[in-house]
């Protein structure tokens, strides 16, 4: 039985879908940016690949320059927007979040089973935030959803858990997420 849902997803311009710690996409549409880097058949793992430090900020770097728009990583103050934000989106929804860690580059969620399917959750908390995020920048309002300047990317990860061990683990690792990388 589903308990609940750790979910993660990543400011533009961090995770790109030919990664080479890996990445769960199956395709990379713009094709400069598959110039950069093939996708490899090992690419869909359950914990990032350790890469080398030189190597990956080489690939990020070239990545990064065939993006429509700079990178984003969230400040003190915008990831306070976005937690307001999912606290809102959350309340509105009716939606039990056990842990929450949003840093500068990604954001890792648990939340307990819900009647509404997680990517309907995950599009909500996303495009409230993003919303803030762009209002807070002072960014122009885009007529079409295509103009829009991306603060997360499209995809994100999805985990079930299914018993109260993976639970423990879970919410351990997300409350501790902020402190494993440094």
């Amino acid at each position: 039985m589903i308990l609940g849902f750790h979910l993660t997803w990543t400011t533009y311009g961090h995770w790109f879908p030919n990664d080479p710690r890996g990445s769960w996409s199956n395709e990379v549409w713009k094709p400069q940016l598959a110039r950069v880097r093939p996708l490899d058949e090992g690419r869909k793992v359950t914990r990032p690949r350790p890469v080398p430090r030189r190597c990956l900020q080489k690939f990020l770097h070239e990545a990064q320059a065939q993006l429509k728009w700079q990178p984003v990583a969230l400040s003190p103050s915008e990831i306070a927007v976005v937690g307001e934000s999912f606290s809102e989106s959350a309340m509105a929804m009716e939606l039990n979040i056990l842990a929450c860690a949003i840093l500068t580059n990604h954001v890792h969620l648990v939340t307990e089973r819900h009647a509404k399917p997680y990517e309907r959750i995950i599009n909500r908390l996303k495009g409230q935030s993003a919303q803030r995020i762009r209002e807070a920048r002072n960014l122009p309002v885009a007529a079409n959803r295509r103009d829009r300047v991306a603060v997360w990317t499209q995809g994100y990860w999805v985990r079930y858990i299914n018993d109260t061990a993976h639970m423990d683990l879970t919410l351990a690792y997300v409350r501790n997420n902020p402190f494993l990388s440094g």
